[in-house]
């Protein structure tokens, strides 16, 4: 079988204990709480408001900080970007979240665009999120409320014998989680005089595969689906063929 290297922040216990055969994990992050975003993110007033969350690390920070009343709050709605973190919603106490059909955070802005300037929206996020797309709601006369509750800082020490095994040929694919850990990789194997192997590249979402172009990469898969298992089993199927 050929191997696939995965590329994210530093996951939770039982998933980085959890993973498929094949699948070798490569953290390029380490995940900080932002304080002063989480009190921005409990002050907003959810009355006739809307929440969006298109990552579980923003949930699972949240929930760390003891802020996991702001999920069951009575906003009009909530949104997710991907079954998974739409889960980790659930269990974190919100009732009903709604997952749009176009994956990522693209989807979640579609499905909020028909409100325009009705829309009122808390979006807590990451520092490395794209703030583009949410942004052209705000541009549309929508008020968009966009904390940032969590920082990444790239990790202190790679897995130095993962970088040597893929710039060598032992990974067939490599699944791209975000783009920050995109960027920890490339600047990784720059900086030891490796090559960028020709390998399959996978991204999560459609935002992550556009910045593939300009930085001199093949275009990604994309899964429908804005989970990293959903991921995984797209590049498998298409190097095992």
């Amino acid at each position: 079988m050929s191997r696939i290297l995965l590329l994210r922040a530093v996951p939770p216990e039982e998933e980085a204990a959890s993973l498929p055969e094949g699948v070798d994990l490569l953290v390029t992050h380490e995940v900080a709480s932002v304080p002063a975003g989480i009190e921005e993110a409990l002050a907003f007033d959810p009355a006739r408001a809307r929440l969006a969350v298109t990552s579980r690390t923003t949930v699972r920070v949240l929930v760390a900080a003891g802020a996991s009343q702001l999920f069951s709050r009575p906003f009009a709605s909530v949104l997710a970007a991907g079954e998974g973190t739409a889960r980790s919603l659930r269990e974190a106490g919100a009732g009903e979240v709604v997952v749009p059909e176009l994956p990522g955070a693209e989807g979640v802005v579609e499905a909020l665009r028909p409100y325009g300037v009705f829309l009122r929206l808390l979006w807590p996020r990451g520092a490395d999120a794209d703030p583009r797309p949410f942004g052209d709601l705000g541009e549309g006369g929508a008020v968009v409320c966009a904390p940032v509750v969590y920082d990444k800082t790239p990790s202190k020490a790679l897995d130095e014998a993962l970088l040597s095994r893929l710039s060598s040929g032992g990974h067939a694919a490599v699944a791209v989680a975000s783009l920050a850990a995109l960027d920890v990789l490339l600047a990784a194997l720059a900086s030891r005089g490796l090559p960028v192997p020709p390998v399959r590249w996978g991204a999560l979402g459609p935002a992550t595969a556009r910045a593939f172009a300009s930085r001199g990469l093949p275009e990604p898969a994309v899964p429908g689906r804005a989970r990293l298992d959903a991921l995984l089993d797209l590049l498998r199927n298409e190097v095992n063929r």
